[in-house]
């Protein structure tokens, strides 16, 4: 009777929305990750192919507005640069999930090694996976905005904080440009996943920890940003 109470793991995906709670405790009894982890990379994969014709169009633009290249030497580059554009596209929509999963299971590993609490990796795993349904969801969102723009204001497509800010450089705008609250959504996701691994009551110090590491990333994100600010 207990297996057929067990929800599928389509309908966790979408239960980590509406009732996260609930649907981390099951998956923190059950941990199966697999058929959901390659549903959310066929996801973000298909609506990253999607965009190809528009990349290919706004490297092809980027390299006609380029000072000193020759008819040549711009069919030369768009062959190279649209291809690689292409082929990062594709590689960073299948390639970026699965890297993503893998550091949130270790960062989630350690706050848990720190608060002596029992957390299997692979359960932190399954965590980070059906955690990154926001991300995957910010993902389709802004696919659908590039998608709706006109070639040459591609580069301005954001769903980051940063699309609010009135330049396009200095260590605000980088920092802001960190700032998504799909990433948000996830993280809280994570930590109330996490709590559940380690039957923690409530969630607040995994999701402080994880906002923390965060906010360290967007600060680093934001200093970086001052090294392309010209000097006057």
């Amino acid at each position: 009777m207990e297996e057929t109470n067990k929800k599928s793991w389509a309908a966790l995906l979408v239960e980590v929305l509406t009732s996260p709670g609930a649907a981390f405790k099951e998956i923190a009894e059950n941990p199966r990750f697999g058929a959901a982890a390659v549903t959310l990379t066929v996801i973000n994969f298909v609506f990253a192919a999607l965009t190809i014709p528009k990349v290919r169009e706004f490297t092809l633009l980027t390299l006609e507005n380029t000072p000193g290249l020759s008819p040549e030497d711009i069919e030369a580059a768009s062959a190279f640069g649209g291809g690689l554009a292409v082929g990062g596209t594709v590689l960073a929509a299948i390639i970026v999930p699965w890297v993503m999963w893998l550091v949130i299971a270790t960062l989630m590993k350690i706050f848990a090694a720190i608060s002596a609490k029992e957390a299997p990796f692979g359960t932190l795993f399954a965590v980070g996976v059906y955690g990154y349904v926001p991300a995957v969801i910010g993902g389709i969102i802004s696919s659908i905005l590039v998608l709706n723009t006109a070639v040459e204001n591609i580069k301005n497509v954001s769903i980051s904080l940063a699309v609010f800010s009135s330049a396009e450089s200095g260590f605000l705008y980088h920092f802001l440009t960190a700032c998504n609250p799909f990433t948000w959504w996830s993280l809280i996701l994570w930590g109330i996943g996490a709590a559940a691994v380690m039957k923690v009551k409530r969630p607040t110090g995994v999701i402080i920890y994880l906002f923390g590491l965060w906010l360290v990333f967007a600060l680093i994100i934001g200093a970086v940003g001052l090294l392309n600010v010209p000097a006057y």
